[in-house]
């Protein structure tokens, strides 16, 4: 048996396991269905921006990051003015 021959048998034999019978038969798994419902729900143009499109959970974690953000910003300022000035003694 040539190498081409051995090569047709397995692209042949591949090619018959890699069907599956969901696929032919019609039928999508729940899951499926719930993830396209989830996918909908982020695709929908309503203007807002996709981390804020999973609802009110979403805010509070937004405005959380961004309150500590400017928190560590300013601890920031800070330092470097008091490194800029230092106390006279």
């Amino acid at each position: 048996m040539s190498c081409k021959n051995v090569a047709q048998l397995v692209l042949q034999h591949s090619r018959q396991f890699s069907r599956t019978t969901v696929a032919s038969s019609g039928e999508v798994a729940a899951g499926y269905k719930q993830l396209k419902h989830i996918q909908a729900k982020f695709q929908k143009p309503d203007g807002k921006p996709v981390f804020l499109k999973g609802g009110p959970v979403d805010n509070v974690l937004f405005s959380v990051t961004a309150v500590l953000s400017l928190m560590g910003l300013a601890g920031i300022g800070k330092l470097l003015y008091e490194l800029s000035y230092p106390k006279k003694e």
